[in-house]
């Protein structure tokens, strides 16, 4: 498979601040940047600065059309959306030891960013955490939602526990989300991996109940690094980041305590 096309001339939507740092700007040991998952915010990672270990310095990434960049146009192209992010990280990674967290398409975005920089000579993440993403070269299992209609995108979402019921239920609520949630569905289900493998470590996390990226369509992620590999579930859904935080965050910790290696 080929690696997404860089654009010639970016397109640049994208002009908020990316970054949600959460706890200031203090000095850390390690960074743990983190990507939310389709429709997603930065507020999935806010608690997390004070169930981290000390050293540990939480940032959140800001994606355009939501939060403090809610008037912005969502990334609409795979080019945009590493580009625009690429650009952004790229400093950061000359500032010390950091680690990548995504979840679903947060993992997809994370994944590609580490061979982004990497391959124009930047430092590259301590660790990669996929969370909730099949391995690249593993076919959906899943019909692709962003093509979905209306009801049955509404549908799908309940049964996910997608979204909060309060957020479906109300029109208002949705027709301000769908337009986001659609283009990052889109991003997630039109996703063409890079090849050959990263250098950094990869730590996959699954959910047992999970219809959509099961254990069994994660542990190929071991091809993708010349690193430590290791993969690790959980008693939950899709969503397994809100109904097993704890867990989480105790595992992804403990490798960031490491450095990364097991």
């Amino acid at each position: 498979m080929r690696p997404p096309p860089r654009a010639a001339a970016p397109h640049r939507t994208a002009t908020g601040d990316p970054f949600a740092r959460f706890g200031g700007d203090a000095p850390a040991t390690i960074r743990l940047f983190c990507f939310p998952y389709a429709g997603g915010g930065t507020q999935v990672f806010r608690d997390w600065r004070t169930r981290v270990p000390p050293g540990v310095g939480v940032t959140g990434i800001r994606l355009p059309g939501r939060e403090q960049r809610f008037r912005e146009p969502p990334f609409d192209s795979w080019p945009q959306a590493l580009d625009a992010l690429a650009e952004a990280l790229a400093p950061e990674t000359a500032r010390g030891p950091y680690a990548f967290f995504g979840h679903s398409l947060g993992a997809r975005l994370a994944y590609e960013l580490t061979h982004r920089l990497t391959a124009d000579g930047h430092r590259p993440p301590a660790l990669l955490v996929v969370s909730a993403c099949r391995a690249p070269g593993v076919p959906a299992r899943t019909p692709p939602m962003h093509t979905m209609d209306g009801p049955t995108l509404h549908r799908r979402l309940r049964e996910m526990n997608g979204v909060p019921p309060e957020v479906l239920a109300s029109r208002a609520l949705m027709t301000l989300l769908e337009p986001v949630l659609r283009a990052d569905l889109r991003l997630a289900e039109t996703w063409q991996p890079s090849p050959g493998r990263i250098t950094a470590p990869i730590l996959a996390l699954c959910g047992e109940d999970d219809d959509i990226d099961p254990y069994e369509s994660m542990v190929a992620w071991k091809h993708h690094t010349t690193g430590e590999f290791t993969i690790r579930s959980f008693p939950a859904g899709h969503f397994f980041l809100r109904d097993e935080e704890e867990a989480v965050l105790a595992t992804v910790c403990g490798r960031l305590a490491t450095g990364g290696a097991r």
